[in-house]
């Protein structure tokens, strides 16, 4: 309920947030992040903040500004944030002490108490339920572990390789579209939050490029949809050792060049140029974060709103993601 209320108030104060991303390192899930924020400030500048909560009898909150600031030197980001039910003037002090801004007991106080931590929205754990149910848990392709998995790559995939793994969440849930009326609105939920989660990173890459021309960041776009973080010569590098290694084992003849010459059309077929020319749009870069927030409002409306209801650039947006995985956009947008 505290991270219900805390998301709905910075919601309210003009933050995208994401509930309960979880840290994983290799194999290993490290922790949850039980809010993770995302602004953008002006043009030039983003802010990217982790939220600890605890609201407990004993909240430990020293303790609580100790984690919280770790975890935001580990990920790298902006700021921190610690909620607590401490109202000791020391906590509060001790985290300005060392950057980290806390909420205490206080503030929490009046927050349950206002209209800012009160919206029309479902919460975390009714949309964890509707997945579930959805999808049959894990035997109709575990929908609750792919927004996991999506959640977490805000903490640390806010790059091209990123992107490309939401444009696969994004092209998988709206072929899910259209089954039974339950599994369909919640296809669009998850559609909603991946498209949301994907502006979020395009706007954070962008953030560097704010004022190179039109066409530089429209060839920055095609070749990171195209070729991913790395890049084209990197990519190129790779399957040109792909291609020697295998020569080097099978001795058919022209093998080594048609895997290369394989692993070339690949990158080739990929219609990057499509999202390069939208997101490369001056209007459309300045308006990718409200976009986002649109999405994600969306997706946690209780009452499911159709792509015909929402605006006309987050209508654009589903478009060019129809044209993009070669969909009926007539009935993506009905």
């Amino acid at each position: 309920a505290a991270e219900e209320a805390l998301r709905n108030y910075f919601l309210s104060i003009g933050y995208f947030v994401s509930r309960g991303c979880k840290f994983r390192y290799g194999q290993f899930d490290v922790t949850d992040v039980d809010l993770w924020l995302y602004v953008r400030n002006s043009p030039l500048s983003r802010e990217r903040v982790n939220v600890d909560i605890k609201n407990k009898k004993t909240p430990q909150a020293l303790e609580r500004i100790f984690w919280a600031k770790g975890l935001q030197s580990v990920l790298e980001l902006d700021a921190c944030i610690v909620a607590t039910t401490d109202i000791r003037s020391d906590v509060r002090e001790f985290g300005l002490k060392h950057q980290v801004k806390v909420l205490d007991g206080r503030f929490l106080g009046r927050l349950t108490r206002s209209e800012r931590s009160h919206q029309e929205r479902i919460t975390e754990e009714q949309l964890f339920s509707e997945l579930e149910q959805a999808s049959l848990g894990k035997l109709g392709g575990d929908w609750k572990g792919r927004y996991e998995a999506s959640k977490s790559r805000l903490l640390d995939s806010l790059t091209f390789d990123g992107c490309n793994v939401w444009l696969e969440d994004i092209e998988y849930f709206l072929k899910q579209v259209g089954g039974t009326r339950a599994s369909s609105a919640t296809s669009w939920r998850m559609t909603y939050i991946a498209i949301a989660y994907l502006l979020i990173a395009v706007d954070f890459i962008l953030r560097e490029h704010v004022s190179a021309e039109q066409e530089q960041r429209r060839q920055l776009l095609d070749s990171g949809f195209r070729y991913g973080t790395a890049g084209k010569l990197l990519t190129e590098k790779v399957g040109r050792m792909a291609a020697a290694l295998v020569g080097s084992v099978v001795t058919e003849l022209g093998l080594a060049e048609t895997i290369e010459r394989a692993i070339q059309d690949q990158a080739a077929g990929v219609r990057a140029d499509l999202l390069a020319d939208f997101f490369s749009k001056a209007n459309v870069q300045s308006a990718l974060f409200d976009m986002a927030v649109e999405f994600e409002t969306a997706a946690f409306t209780p009452v499911l709103v159709t792509p015909s209801n929402l605006s006309t650039s987050v209508q654009s947006t589903l478009g060019i993601m129809s044209d993009f995985f070669e969909l009926d956009r007539k009935l993506i947008l009905a």
